[in-house]
């Protein structure tokens, strides 16, 4: 089960690193996906590269504990916890990133295409994880 939890997660981050990169390069966004090196003193003057590479990281991180934690979710149908998940994650990740001051004007300013984004790949690491554990269940 755990090598299952890695590749997936490893597939649905680099397919949403991709389409960031191709957000940004289309100007979908109004921020920059690799914004976030400027507040890190070690990935300031580090190269553009480098930046997406740990973006990637930071992005598998997440897919991985997702993976697990939608494992709690098996019950509810994998159609309504995804959108409802990527919804929270896509809104609350917006807002940090714009940094407004409600959520009125987050909800003004925020990218469609990047919720849509957000929430294929939540729906692809939870329908996963939940089809990895029927098929082969913890316990065994």
């Amino acid at each position: 089960m755990k090598g299952l939890s890695i590749s997936t997660s490893l597939v649905a981050a680099l397919t949403t690193t991709i389409l960031f990169k191709l957000l940004d390069f289309f100007h979908f966004i109004k921020w920059n996906p690799i914004g976030y090196a400027k507040t890190f003193q070690l990935l300031k003057e580090s190269n553009v590269y480098i930046k997406w590479i740990s973006l990637f990281f930071i992005i598998w991180g997440v897919c991985f504990l997702l993976y697990y934690v939608s494992l709690l979710f098996a019950k509810i149908p994998v159609s309504i916890t995804s959108i409802a998940v990527g919804l929270l994650i896509a809104v609350a990740l917006e807002w940090i990133i714009l940094d407004t001051d409600s959520i009125e004007k987050t909800i003004k300013r925020i990218s469609i295409p990047f919720i849509c984004i957000v929430i294929v790949g939540v729906r692809f690491v939870m329908e996963s994880a939940i089809f990895h554990s029927q098929d082969t269940p913890l316990g065994k």
